[in-house]
């Protein structure tokens, strides 16, 4: 037994020391001194709003491969890298910056002896961890693992559904942590992550990162940058700051009002109307565009308070949704847009509801007008008065305020588009109107 136990020791104290001479033998880059505070802080969430040429790169690499957080792998505030045994992923929105990175991975272990498969653009080590270098474009190809950390390399210009629907549930299990380092792209959904710092600071850490952090970067050249591209660029590109996108059509000081988000409905007594409205997907299956079903409700002081539902759903699901939220807050009216096959949604809503004891009163909606005039007319003199308030904490509340930030410009303008038939509802039911619109 003696013997056996013996050999195990000395099979473990060789693997301990091919462990080490491996480590001894990756070239990772040196962190600069604007670099360490990133690596060395605790949270198990980063975020670092980055300048052009800050370092990004070189910021993440070490954080994947050695861990980051406390330096002991042993204490609880460290960060499992891959030379821990983690499963670590590096995620970003194109092939080509995917490509770099890889790149980069392979000369960091070029002399340390490991596994390289090119097929899952995957580096394995002698530890058992690994680095994973994926794209974004498809949420639906990054499902399965369970991962112990994520690089999310450029996240503000990738898909807010890569995290929320692949990435992020992959970190549940083993609690494990995630470092996005991006440059901005107007207050997107990124925006929101990094304000998840100020209200829960013990997971979350926000950094915004000037180029001017990097020693490399001269302040002559910085200058000569920005008069050469302009500030605005300079401002967004250089010190990574938060812009407006650029031809949307709502200033972004409308999205900053005090009470822009609430937590509670106002008390029952106080609620004048409630109204759902809906933009249905023309889609054929859940890959289609957006359904968005949008709550109001107007106060007596006259300001409407806002939920959403913005998913993506095949035709057969559609009406069952709407269905269910209409039963779970029972509106007084419900506006569909129904132009061309749409309007078969409506003959399925009623009956669907009636059969849940929900007699809904429908208006279907048939727009002729500009779609961009029309919620421009609509929307603006409530969002320049401080009269939306949308719902704190609700996932469709968000993505329909990121639409209206990126509207008329952003990808997609299903949230927007039901918001403005469900304001024309209630303006319509104010003033007294029928059951016609």
């Amino acid at each position: 037994m003696n013997k056996l136990s013996s050999r195990i020791t000395k099979v473990q104290a060789a693997k301990k020391n091919s462990i080490r001479d491996q480590t001894r033998l990756i070239r990772l880059p040196k962190p600069l001194p604007h670099q360490q505070q990133l690596i060395r802080d605790p949270h198990r969430h980063k975020t670092a709003i980055c300048g052009r040429r800050w370092g990004k790169t070189g910021a993440g690499l070490p954080a994947c491969v050695k861990g980051h957080g406390h330096p002991d792998p042993q204490h609880p505030q460290h960060l499992k890298g891959a030379l821990d045994g983690g499963n670590i992923w590096w995620v970003a929105p194109t092939f080509v910056i995917t490509q770099k990175i890889e790149r980069d991975l392979i000369k960091c272990f070029a002399r340390s002896g490991f596994e390289y498969h090119k097929t899952d653009h995957r580096i394995q080590l002698s530890t058992g961890g690994s680095v994973t270098v994926r794209t974004a474009a498809s949420p639906a190809s990054l499902r399965g693992d369970g991962l112990d950390g994520v690089v999310y390399d450029e996240a503000a210009f990738g898909s807010v559904d890569t995290w929320r629907e692949a990435l992020r549930p992959a970190l549940v299990d083993k609690q494990g942590w995630s470092l996005f380092l991006t440059s901005p792209n107007g207050p997107n959904w990124v925006k929101d992550r990094f304000d998840l710092a100020l209200v829960d600071p013990v997971n979350y850490r926000s950094w915004q990162c000037p180029s001017t952090d990097n020693p490399l970067v001269t302040a002559a050249e910085m200058e000569r940058l920005r008069r050469e591209v302009g500030d605005r660029a300079y401002q967004q590109e250089m010190l990574a700051q938060f812009l407006d996108s650029e031809g949307a059509e709502f200033a972004g000081y409308y999205f900053q009002y005090p009470n822009f988000w609430f937590h509670d409905w106002p008390p029952q007594n106080e609620i004048r109307f409630r109204v759902l409205a809906v933009d249905p997907s023309k889609g054929r299956n859940e890959k289609a565009d957006y359904t968005a079903i949008v709550d109001l409700c107007v106060s007596r002081p006259g300001h409407v308070y806002i939920d959403a539902h913005i998913e993506r759903l095949d035709l057969s699901r559609i009406a069952q949704r709407i269905t269910d939220v209409a039963v779970a807050t029972r509106p007084i009216g419900l506006i569909i847009e129904a132009n061309q096959f749409q309007e078969l949604l409506v003959h399925m809503i009623k009956p669907l509801a009636f059969d849940r004891g929900l007699d809904l009163n429908i208006f279907p909606s048939t727009n002729t007008e500009n779609k961009t005039s029309r919620i421009r007319a609509m929307l603006t003199p409530y969002l320049a008065r401080g009269e939306l308030h949308f719902k704190q904490n609700s996932r469709g509340a968000k993505l329909l305020v990121e639409q209206l930030r990126e509207f008329p410009c952003g990808p997609h303008d299903d949230g927007p588009d039901a918001l403005e038939l469900g304001l024309r509802l209630l303006a319509h039911i104010n003033n007294g109107g029928g059951p016609t619109l």
